[in-house]
Parts: C-alpha cells; structure tokens; sequence
C-alpha cells in the first residue's frame, strides 16, 4: 500500500515536475485528485485507480523497477514513451488531467468574476427572490398551477417566461442549485461540483460532456456564444418534417425577440483582446472570413472566466434574463428538485412528481408540462417511466458537436486569461462542418488544453503569455448517438465518431495550423495524444500528412442534441411540430433534445428560438383546454 502511494506522488511530481514560477505536485495533488473523481461520477475513482495501476505496471515491465524507484530523467523518459503508446497514452491523459485540474486550481490565484480583489460580495436582495425555494424546505403543500416548467435553461426558463408573461400560471422545478454571483468564483473544481452534470459518451472514444445543473442551466456556464441557426440547416428541418414553420423568414422574428431580451451584439476588441488581431491577420492573409462573436453580455467587461459562470451578471444566462422577470410576475422556482415522474391520466399529463437531495417529496397539479432539462435528463425521465415508446426514438439521434483544441505561441503578448473565453471567430468553413473560434482559459484552466507532460508540459506552459488558443467544433457526420438508462440514475450514452468526423477533424487542425503559420506562429500544439509540437514547414507537411485515427484526438462535448426528435409521423419521432409528444397529450418537450441536430455552432440561441415558438403553441393549447 505504501509503495503504491509512492508510486502515485512520483507520478504526480513527474507530470507536473514544475518550473520557474510554477510549484511541482506533491501529495496534495494525488489526494485532490481522487477526492475530485469521488465528487464527479461513482465510476471516476475506479477507472482513476485502474489506469494508476497500469502505469505502475507499465513502469515495471519496462524497466524492472516501479515508477517511484527511477530517477527523475528515467521517469521523464517513461512518460514520453507513454505519450506516444497507443495503449497507456489513455491512462496517462485520464491520470495527468485530474492532477492538472486540481493541481493548478490550487496554485493558481484565482483572478475573481467580482473584480479579483478578494472582497466580499454584496448582493442586492431584491423582491423575485421571495419566489425562489429549495425543494428541501418546502412546506406548501401541492401546487397548482397552469404550466409546470421541468428545467432553467435555454428551453425551459423561455418558454415559461413567455407563458407567464402572456398571464398564465407558471412553477419552475429545477434540479440544480440556485447560485448567484457571489458564487461563481473561477474555480475549476468548484464549478464541476457544483454547476455541472457529469456525463460521457462510450463507443470508439470516451467523450466527456459538459452540460449545466444549475439555475440558468448550460446557459449560466458559457462563453455567451449567440448564433442563429445556419439558413441551410433550417431548410434541411423544413425538408425533412414537410413544413415551412422554420424557414428563415418565420423564424426571424423569434430569434430577433430573443435576441432583444439578450442584449446580443458582436463582442468589443477591448474584451476579446490581442487574438482577435491574430486570426484577424492569418484569415486576412489567406482570404477566409473571420468575425467578432456576438454574444449575450452587453454589459461584459472581459474581467472572467465566463465558462465557471459571470461573477459580475454581466453576461445575460437565462437566470439573469429570463428567470427574474417570470418571478415578478408571480411564478414560483423551486430548486433542488429532481423530477423523477410525469402525473399521466387517461394519457393527459396532469402534473410532475419531485424529490429533493433530503428526500422530500414535491407534487405540482398542471394543466401542462414542459419537459426541459436538457438532451441527457429529459429521455433519461421519459425511459424511466416507461413513456412515449412508441416510436422507439426517445434517446436515439444524439449528435454531440465533437471538439477539440489547439495553442501556438506567438511572439507577441497574447495574455488570453486576461479576455473572454470565445470572442472572436473563422466561418469560412462553417458550410463544410467546421468552426474555428477563440477559446481562451484562465491560468487554472490553460493546463489541459495541452496533452504532453513532465519538461514538455512545463515548455508550453512557460510560455503562456505567448499562447493563443482555439476550440475546433465539428458537424457531426451522423446522429448516431443514444442515451440509455444505467443504475444510481448516471446516464450510459453510447456514441461513435465516424471516421467522415476523423477526417473533419484532422481537416479543422490543419486550417487551424495554416491561419497560426500566417499569423506568425512559432510553434503549434494540437490537442492530440502522442504528437509532437509542430515547430517548422516540415512538421507542419508531416502532420498535414498525418492520417489520425479517433482515438488520436482529446474529444469534448458541450452541445448534446436531438434525442427526443420532432416530427410529423408518430412511428419516427418523438413529439410533434407545437413539441407535444405524440403519445401523451399536454406533455411538451421544449430543450436541446427537440433540436434536429447537429446544427454545426453553438445552439443556445437556437433553443430559445424555438422556446419562443413552443411558447405560442402551447398558450394557444392552454386557451382551448
């Protein structure tokens, strides 16, 4: 057991060995790390055990001696065989992802969303918040009311805004926490305990998914990245379901309604900061088109992290925009409440039933529900009491929008913790699958958007004021996905990247690489386990070159769509064109999993979009019940 220990903190101090101004890991990080993985997902702490077995293994069976007993040089020199390894390459990126998250989120000042200064945060009271309740402390009794809302993010919180600023009766149940500024604090380790869900894709690669458990949902976590839908991806909607409702023309009017709430416009130079100037001039030299993201923060002052949540509600998430104003008008958010059954009578919903973290049961009588807790929980409810099976679609057709990233270093200042996250882009190939946007981390955050360790991560990192980084995000070529209901209610999803994606991917970073050249990079760090930076003309021909597999490439995913598909024929979809499901009436579903994915960019705008659609439809519903 003793040697085992050992093992893991010379792991740990060989992967984050250090270097000027930045501590080597020690025993803190090993214990950090399994504590993290204990908090995230029940199967994190086994599968972190495993793959430290493994190395330890590996280290023996190479050289006869276990990792603590060699010399820094000759644990160096393990690690950089292990990067290249196909086999332990994946064990060594599960094990040095956990030490970097919790390792530099401990060393690491955190640069705070209410100004850095350490200071207390004083939060105005006002008078919504009397609408707001913890599922754990109600004592009201059953509700009723006209509309219960299942989830605050993008579909959820529009929609009932809209419903209860038409006079109708609106109770939000969330499953998250209702957290305000105060506690968006630009910790990474905080963040993933308490405002996301934990959930991955198995199939050919593993894939994290990052969605929002929180009030405000996945829109309380992001860059505020506000595009419409694509004009040909709203004629391929009205094609496949026979209808002209999502042609550009209808639509306009609720994105720009949305729009107006939001406060969207292009976001400033002064926020996005020097890598605007960096893609600016690498597009301009190869005559692709480039832009400022517009976003939903007018009020922005570039001074967060704006992926842990806004400290300053300068970025307008649903929580800000849309949650308030439905409170003022007399709705009621109750928070920690996870809704484990819709009240279904003679096939009309009539209700939900929810249960908080203590136990406590909440019942709420309506006259309609609207599931909408997002592309994961809301087939996960409908599996799980067996609902709307007709069609056999409830959880199938997930896209995922597959990413990854690559840095470069520039001679130039580039300081991206010091601006937005996503603030500046390249569209050029947005009509071939491929979307090219800034993606800047603080300096907690920086370490994993590199693969390498040991001297090689400690290089890259030296030169952080120097890096520019970029998320490269995919059309997926197919929505192969499904979610699938496992024990202790984690999701089981099962997803593979086609190798058409592999393609797409490896297409994304050569584009990526070719504007960097342009721009004056020096060298090039693509997110893919095993490669080496790319420092001249040769290395970049060699990985042009390069023919990837899917298991080359570190995968992430922030935009699971379309596993409760819409539709006109009750044998092929799941609800239908005013998002009620064909075999319950009353019961809507209104969120990322009524969207036709893959979309090909960012879809919260997209969501509430069609959230403001749904709204018409089912106040229309309302009036003839």
């Amino acid at each position: 057991m003793l040697s085992a220990v050992r093992s893991q903190v010379s792991l740990a101090e060989a992967i984050l060995p250090g270097a000027v101004h930045i501590p080597a890991a020690d025993e803190r990080t090993v214990a950090g790390a399994q504590e993290v993985a204990a908090k995230i997902h029940p199967a994190l702490p086994g599968a972190l055990r495993v793959a430290l077995q493994a190395l330890d293994a590996a280290a023996i069976a190479s050289t006869g001696k276990p990792f603590h007993a060699l010399t820094v040089p000759e644990q160096d020199e393990q690690l950089a065989r292990w990067e290249h390894d196909p086999i332990l390459r994946s064990p060594l990126a599960l094990v040095s992802l956990l030490f970097k998250v919790v390792h530099f989120d401990r060393i690491e000042p955190l640069r705070l969303g209410n100004g850095g200064d350490g200071l207390p945060v004083v939060l105005d009271q006002p008078r919504w918040l009397r609408q707001v309740h913890r599922a754990d402390d109600w004592i009201g009794g059953e509700i009723e009311c006209d509309v219960v809302v299942v989830g605050t993010g993008a579909g959820g919180a529009v929609v009932g805004h809209e419903l209860a600023r038409m006079g109708h009766a609106v109770v939000f149940l969330e499953e998250g926490e209702h957290y305000r500024r105060d506690a968006f604090d630009g910790s990474t380790v905080r963040a993933h305990e308490r405002f996301y869900r934990a959930a991955f894709s198995v199939g050919n690669v593993v894939m994290p998914i990052f969605v929002g458990r929180l009030v405000g949902g996945s829109t309380a976590v992001n860059g505020g990245t506000s595009f419409r839908t694509p004009q040909w991806i709203l004629s391929r909607w009205c094609d496949e379901m026979g209808t002209d409702d999502f042609a550009p023309a209808p639509m306009d009017g609720y994105f720009d309604r949305v729009e107006a709430v939001l406060g969207v416009q292009p976001a400033g130079r002064a926020q996005i900061g020097p890598i605007a100037d960096i893609m600016a001039r690498g597009c301009d030299a190869l005559g692709w088109s480039h832009f400022p993201v517009r976003r939903n923060a007018p009020d922005c002052d570039g001074s967060g992290f704006c992926d842990f949540g806004c400290g300053r509600d300068a970025r307008r998430s649903t929580n800000i925009a849309f949650i308030p104003p439905a409170l003022e008008r007399g709705s009621i958010l109750l928070c920690g409440a996870r809704v484990d059954r819709v009240v279904v009578e003679d096939g009309v919903a009539r209700g939900v039933q929810a249960v908080s973290p203590a136990g406590r049961r909440v019942r709420v009588r309506a006259s309609a529900v609207v599931l909408a807790g997002g592309a994961i929980p809301t087939p996960l409810l409908l599996q799980g009491q067996g609902l709307c099976r007709r069609s056999g679609q409830v959880g199938r057709n997930l896209s995922l929008h597959p990413s990854t990233g690559l840095s470069a270093v520039f001679d130039e200042d580039v300081q991206g913790h010091r601006f937005i996250p996503q603030g500046y882009g390249c569209d050029h190939f947005l009509k071939d699958g491929i979307l090219i946007l800034a993606a800047q981390a603080t300096r907690n955050v920086a370490p994993v958007l590199f693969s390498s360790t040991g001297r090689r991560l400690m290089e890259a990192l030296s030169q952080m004021d120097h890096v520019a980084s970029f998320g490269l995000m995919i059309r997926d070529a197919s929505a192969n996905g499904r979610v699938w209901r496992e024990a202790m209610d984690f999701p089981a999803i099962s997803y593979q990247v086609a190798d058409e994606d592999v393609a797409r991917m490896h297409r994304a970073m050569v584009h990526t690489m070719d504007m960097c050249l342009a721009a004056g990079a020096k060298t090039l760090y693509p997110n893919i386990l095993g490669v080496e930076p790319v420092r001249d003309a040769r290395g970049f021909h060699a990985f042009r070159k390069r023919i990837p597999g899917a298991a080359d490439f570190v995968w992430l995913s922030y935009h699971p769509l379309g596993t409760c598909r819409m539709g006109r024929d009750p044998k092929t979809s799941v609800i239908d064109l005013d998002h009620e499901t064909h075999d319950v009436r009353s019961l809507f579903v209104v969120d990322a999993s009524a969207v036709r994915g893959p979309i090909g960019v960012n879809p919260q705008l997209t969501i509430m979009a069609i959230a403001m659609r749904a709204a018409d439809r089912i106040a229309a519903r309302l009036e003839n019940m």
